[in-house]
């Protein structure tokens, strides 16, 4: 409502009575004209009239015609296409200024983090399918610990030592992955059983190496609040000095919800909280709307800015961690899945050129729910460019009724069918070879569990192909 949902575009600036009252139930001011700038900057921000528009100018996006389909690519090429060129266009017989395409792309990503708000809410409170990712997260820390006891006669500064042997790149947005492994890292590392190696001997710690430099604010309450996080270079000089630490490589290659571009250094920011609990409310900054967070305590302000905001209830605002300025919900650092991708932000094109070194050191490659579609050409080369090293082994991992056991090579060559169904199946046969692709259809999390609980022969079986 307060965004103008029942209206046409050409009434954009116009407020009325009902959506002033919704506004006064988001914003701290109750006076109805700052009201009223208050919901003209948002729409103007995040607009979602433009948006409506782009949608129906899609193919699909009004009412489709025979064996039309709407395709969310088709969204991100329209915004992307117009907002790189600098032009407007007809959505029908409404002409959308570059101004409105930038607001309608604002308006998506909102959307889409408005929704990863609302469903980790959810899974925190319910938690059952979340304790079993974090089962999987700790047996992954476990395996880290294992692995650096039988490298302990490595040089410690050697990457041979300090990287485990599995990485992680997200091609989602949200943090809840990240965030597993953080927390068990952390709990493994304060465990008064942490092991110990080295003469003199030192714990043997573990923690993540995003490929950037990512600072943060602490997600606890204790100064300083600014924290930074690990990475293989700082490793490498910690080991140097006595200490053992390994690190696994975690990669967000689109972006992050928790992550803030400042609109004026333009470094990233990270935001993940203000707690270490694994159902912490607070680890996904909320959408531009006090109703999101009535019933949820962000902690406090970090800056005085940051706070003048809160208290006006803009309750997205964050303060950049580099240079105090306000970063808001459109500032949150995202790719979408565009054919026509402009060059990203220095740090997302530093993860991206991370993810190529990865993947060419690989020697088997897991998919768990990734379609490689064929419009995400840039990891679909870089995979194919990886074919020509010998033993490059993909495991797709997917959900499909009646496959709920493993397919090996052979036992694929035959399911034409699923190839059809589950397009990552017959695109990883293309790119490594038929005789390279195994696959499994019980979805994640049962890949990883035996009769219920996470187990570590279950990983070790997804994670090493002939195990």
């Amino acid at each position: 409502m307060i965004l103008g949902d029942d209206r046409p575009v050409s009434e954009a600036t116009e407020v009325g009575d009902r959506e002033i009252e919704a506004m006064r139930r988001n914003w701290e001011r109750k006076e109805s004209s700052e009201l009223r700038r208050r919901i003209l900057h948002l729409r103007a921000t995040y607009d979602w009239l433009a948006l409506k528009e782009i949608v129906r100018a899609c193919p699909g996006g009004r009412e489709p015609a025979d064996g039309e389909r709407f395709k969310i690519n088709d969204l991100f090429n329209i915004m992307d296409l117009h907002g790189q060129s600098g032009h407007g266009f007809h959505a029908g017989e409404t002409f959308l200024t570059p101004q409105q395409v930038g607001g309608a792309k604002n308006a998506l990503k909102m959307l889409l983090q408005a929704m990863f708000f609302i469903d980790w809410q959810k899974a925190a409170r319910e938690g059952d399918h979340l304790a079993l990712h974090y089962d999987f997260a700790r047996v992954l820390a476990r395996r880290m610990q294992i692995e650096g006891i039988e490298r302990s006669d490595q040089l410690p500064d050697s990457p041979k030592f300090y990287l485990g042997d599995v990485s992680f790149a997200s091609m989602n947005y949200d943090p809840i992955g990240l965030w597993c492994q953080m927390v068990a890292n952390r709990d493994f590392n304060k465990s008064p059983t942490v092991p110990h190696i080295g003469c003199p001997a030192s714990k043997l710690e573990v923690f993540l190496d995003q490929a950037h430099f990512v600072s943060g604010v602490r997600p606890e309450k204790k100064e300083p609040r600014v924290w930074h996080s690990m990475s293989e270079a700082v490793v490498q000089r910690l080991n140097e000095v006595g200490q053992r630490i390994r690190v696994t490589k975690f990669l967000l290659p689109h972006g992050c919800l928790c992550w803030r571009e400042c609109p004026n250094c333009g470094k990233l920011s990270n935001y993940c909280g203000d707690s270490w609990e694994l159902r912490s409310p607070t680890l996904i900054p909320p959408p531009p709307l006090h109703a999101f967070v009535r019933d949820i305590n962000f902690g406090e302000a970090r800056t005085g800015k940051e706070k003048e905001a809160w208290n006006k209830w803009e309750v997205d605002a964050r303060a950049c961690v580099h240079c105090d300025t306000l970063t808001y919900a459109h500032h949150t650092s995202t790719q979408m899945q565009s054919s026509l991708k402009k060059r990203p932000p220095a740090f997302l094109e530093e993860i991206q050129r991370e993810l190529r070194v990865v993947v060419k050191k690989a020697k088997h490659i897991v998919l768990m729910g990734y379609s490689l579609p064929e419009d995400d050409v840039l990891y679909r080369a870089i995979f194919a460019a990886h074919r020509g090293q010998e033993d490059v082994k993909c495991t797709v991992v997917d959900m499909k009724d009646g496959y709920s056991d493993w397919l090996s090579p052979k036992e694929l060559d035959g399911e034409t069918e699923l190839w059809k169904d589950r397009p990552a199946v017959g695109a990883a046969r293309d790119i490594f070879g038929p005789e390279n692709v195994r696959f499994y259809g019980g979805g994640v999390p049962n890949v990883f569990l035996e009769g219920g609980t996470v187990r570590h022969r279950a990983v070790e079986r997804l994670l090493v192909w002939d195990r």
